[in-house]
């Protein structure tokens, strides 16, 4: 008698259940990929840092100066050649600055908007989950 009362019992605590699963399963994935972002952001900033630091053969900021689209390029595309793929999605060599303190040090920032693939706002507000992210690397001039 019991088993006949709960026929279909189990379809229905899927179809209560499967959304709640689904919408963590969509939330883990956005923040593994924001780690992931913000890890490539940061690695990018630092080898073009690195790049940087050993261009000027101990000349101070000069050739840091005149290296400047060079940085930038390497640090957005990940290689000085002619490249349309920018390492993140929708980042322009003008999100990269590079700054040279003293003719000891040199700094690369960049800043990056991390937007969701699933939504670009909170359904049914104007919210928006776009991230904003940045990140800074100081290095010390080869000398």
């Amino acid at each position: 008698m019991i088993r006949k009362k709960q026929q279909g019992l189990a379809a229905v605590e899927l179809v209560i259940g499967l959304p709640a699963l689904m919408l963590l399963l969509v939330g883990v994935v956005e923040i593994a990929r924001i780690f992931v972002e913000m890890n490539t952001l940061n690695k990018a900033v630092r080898v073009g840092a690195r790049y940087a630091s050993t261009v000027s053969d101990a000349s101070g900021c000069g050739p840091i100066i005149g290296e400047e689209g060079n940085i930038k390029q390497l640090v957005v595309y990940g290689t000085l050649s002619d490249s349309t793929d920018a390492i993140l999605s929708d980042w322009e060599t003008t999100d990269v600055s590079v700054s040279c303190e003293n003719n000891l040090f040199v700094t690369v920032s960049a800043d990056y908007t991390f937007s969701p693939i699933f939504a670009d706002t909170i359904p049914s507000t104007e919210i928006s989950l776009a991230i904003p992210m940045n990140a800074s690397t100081v290095m010390r001039i080869s000398q």
